[in-house]
């Protein structure tokens, strides 16, 4: 009896142990998502204040490109540094601090923000809008690592979007394996700033470009781990156009990915090799131009076939 005993109690407090960490997984996930959607929803809510102030400084100014209406107001053409300077006022806290110490850093720094996931940028920008709505009972401030944002187009008005993703890195990693489990978030909010016509007007030429839009004309379906998979999109001739792909464990970095130029009737494709060890599932590619037209699209990978 102590021999069974000494060998059903060791697995019968793993399993306790399992299940408490099953639920205390759950509770910081819940959590971790609701942080995200009440950060987004605050900025974007936010947003309201300044469009007021945009249009009632833009009526001031004639009307020689046409007057803009109570349902439909256009983002006027500035600059974030020149947004910022004359609105940042009209912000409530944190957007109005996060917002400045954003600009202050230039230009760049929040182009940045929009092509790459770099941790070391995003954090101290985004990382305080976060904190006033994290539980800390539940969740580690230093843990949470921003790793994509959304940027709205304020220059043409087409994306009135805000959108965070952020990592999650739990502090138990998995039994023998030593590997660490990581959860993910993410939100995107429409900015309430009223109709900016990035809808259209179905005025269009009916191949999918005009305006600077995107087109997509072929993707992987599926893509094979350790072969190659193929993107083609159409845009603007001569127009510039990124493409980004994530998968389980992050963006990839793999060759033939990145920054491309349309041909002379606007097609661009990237070809590149998908990892031996790519987890498969249904994962993600972001197709953004220079001028802030942008696409995500779920495609799915499965594991090669040797048969």
């Amino acid at each position: 009896m102590v021999v069974e005993a000494a060998l059903v109690l060791p697995m019968f407090m793993f399993f306790v142990i399992f299940l408490i960490y099953i639920v205390q997984m759950t509770l910081i996930s819940t959590a971790l998502q609701s942080t995200v959607s009440d950060t987004v929803k605050t900025v974007a809510a936010h947003m309201y204040p300044v469009s007021l102030a945009v249009q009632a400084n833009a009526g001031g100014n004639g009307t020689s490109e046409g007057t803009p209406s109570t349902s439909h107001w256009e983002i006027p053409k500035l600059s974030l540094s020149d947004w910022v300077s004359k609105y940042s006022d009209s912000l409530p806290s944190p957007a109005k601090e996060w917002i400045t110490e954003a600009v202050t850093t230039g230009e760049e720094p929040l182009q940045q923000l929009k092509n790459q996931t770099v941790e070391a940028v995003l954090d101290p920008v985004v990382k305080p809008m976060m904190k006033p709505f994290m539980p800390d009972r539940l969740l580690d401030y230093d843990r949470i690592h921003v790793s994509n944002v959304h940027i709205p187009n304020l220059k043409i008005g087409t994306s009135p979007y805000f959108g965070i993703e952020v990592n999650y890195a739990l502090p138990i990693r998995v039994p023998f394996l030593n590997k660490r489990i990581v959860l993910q978030a993410k939100a995107k909010e429409r900015l309430w700033i009223g109709d900016t016509g990035e809808g259209g007007d179905d005025s269009g030429n009916g191949d999918g470009s005009e305006n600077g839009a995107i087109e997509l004309l072929e993707k992987p379906n599926p893509a094979v781990a350790s072969k190659q998979a193929k993107v083609k999109v159409k845009v603007e001739p001569g127009a510039s156009a990124q493409l980004s792909v994530y998968y389980k464990s992050g963006q990839s970095t793999a060759k033939y990915l990145g920054w491309k130029t349309a041909d002379s009737n606007g097609y661009i494709d990237w070809e590149w090799n998908v990892g031996f060890n790519t987890t498969p599932g249904t994962w993600l590619f972001v197709v953004e131009t220079a001028d802030g037209q942008r696409i995500e699209v779920p495609f799915t990978v499965v594991a090669r076939s040797d048969s």
